[in-house]
């Protein structure tokens, strides 16, 4: 998509590991949420937003070209995931086909790793099929839409 170049893309990801790891090491506590959908949602959802004069100006160029570069981009993805996710900042997959149950439990699972007074564990609980945490470097990730 030339956001940016390959070199700019190798050195990020050279880098960004070690990013976050200096960041954890201070004492910022990293939160990673990937929401996901499958290639039908995105479509139907594209397709919405064109007929939806309240939600026509959320169609961008990229959208267009979104359902041909499915399998590239789902690649890359997978690759990002797996390179990125690590003890000190893992990701969390988020199965994002249903905006209710998709933001209910990524509220819950974002609730449950902070600390507050009068927190309530027994209502933090999330649903594993929505919320998948992703394993770190070197172990199998989570399935994700194909």
């Amino acid at each position: 998509m030339g956001f940016c170049t390959d070199l700019q893309y190798q050195q990020f990801m050279a880098s960004v590991n070690q990013f976050e790891n200096l960041l954890v090491q201070s004492g910022i506590q990293i939160m990673k949420y990937y929401l996901d959908i499958d290639k039908q949602e995105q479509a139907d959802r594209l397709e919405a937003r064109k007929v939806d004069p309240l939600k026509q100006w959320k169609v961008s160029p990229i959208d267009k070209q979104a359902q041909n570069k499915w399998d590239a981009y789902s690649t890359l993805r997978n690759l990002m995931l797996k390179k990125t996710s690590t003890l000190e900042a893992p990701w969390i997959v988020v199965n994002a086909n249903n905006k209710k149950q998709t933001h209910l439990n990524l509220l819950r699972d974002l609730l449950s790793r902070v600390s507050y007074p009068g927190k309530n564990k027994k209502i933090l609980t999330v649903d594993p099929e929505i919320v998948m945490p992703c394993p770190p470097l070197g172990k199998k990730p989570p399935k994700l839409a194909a």
